[in-house]
């Protein structure tokens, strides 16, 4: 007669338990970032696609992530609501400030990102007046410093939208308008600002890439370990 096998042991449910939750933490690791990836992708292919006119890409109500760093036309004239200025933003290690100034387009309220100027006195702060043409591509606001978004002179800390349309007093489309080119162009114009969204000029993701498979494989050593730890070294029974 042969003694009954017991249940498992507390150090065998215990390393189960532990190998359950750490594998499942390395898979939504890993699901994350390959999501990352798949939106770098995304805004690359986006960055290459033809352009399309500002509020075919975007609305007030909200936009596909496919418009975040899509190249864009608008046609409209510039209101004669408050220019803003982004304090704090340098360019090529140059301390200066951002000009956001509302563009209507259609009956639509952009904010375009026109450039970056030296001082608040700039005479390239000129608000140019007619109807204008603009060429450029589309990043998202800025949501930090949410509850400081503004300073006491006026300046913005951030490119909050919540903060640009208290000051217009109007909605504005839910992208920001980085303006690359201006017809007809004036002089002296803002310095054209970069993107702060990866566009098309970069490579494949491939680190992203490799942290995702990094992920999975952790997700896979940890039940290698539980096998060593579990399997190989539990005692085998012996008849009685």
């Amino acid at each position: 007669m042969t003694a009954g096998r017991s249940g498992p042991s507390a150090r065998v449910v215990g390393l189960t338990l532990l190998a359950v939750l750490l594998s499942a933490l390395c898979v939504v690791a890993g699901l994350w970032q390959g999501s990352r990836t798949l939106d770098i992708v995304e805004a690359e292919r986006a960055a290459v696609a033809a352009p399309l006119p500002v509020v075919e890409a975007a609305s007030v109500e909200g936009f596909p992530a496919t418009s975040v760093g899509r190249p864009v036309t608008a046609e409209g004239e510039y209101s004669d609501a408050e220019q803003l200025l982004v304090a704090q933003r340098q360019l090529d290690g140059r301390a200066g400030e951002w000009v956001i100034t509302p563009l209507v387009v259609n009956g639509t309220t952009v904010a375009v990102l026109r450039g970056w100027v030296d001082a608040p006195t700039s005479p390239a702060l000129a608000v140019p007046a007619g109807p204008v043409r603009l060429a450029g591509a589309l990043q998202p606001f800025e949501e930090f410093y949410a509850e400081q978004a503004r300073r006491p002179d006026g300046r913005l800390v951030a490119v909050s939208r919540e903060e640009i349309e208290r000051a217009w007093g109007t909605p504005v489309l839910s992208l920001v308008l980085v303006l690359a080119r201006q017809d007809p162009a004036v002089a002296p114009a803002p310095a054209p600002v970069p993107l702060t969204v990866q566009t098309a000029d970069v490579p494949f993701p491939l680190q992203n890439a490799a942290y995702t498979l990094q992920w999975f494989v952790f997700a896979g050593f940890v039940w290698v370990m539980w096998w060593l730890w579990v399997v190989r070294r539990s005692p085998v029974e012996e008849p009685a």
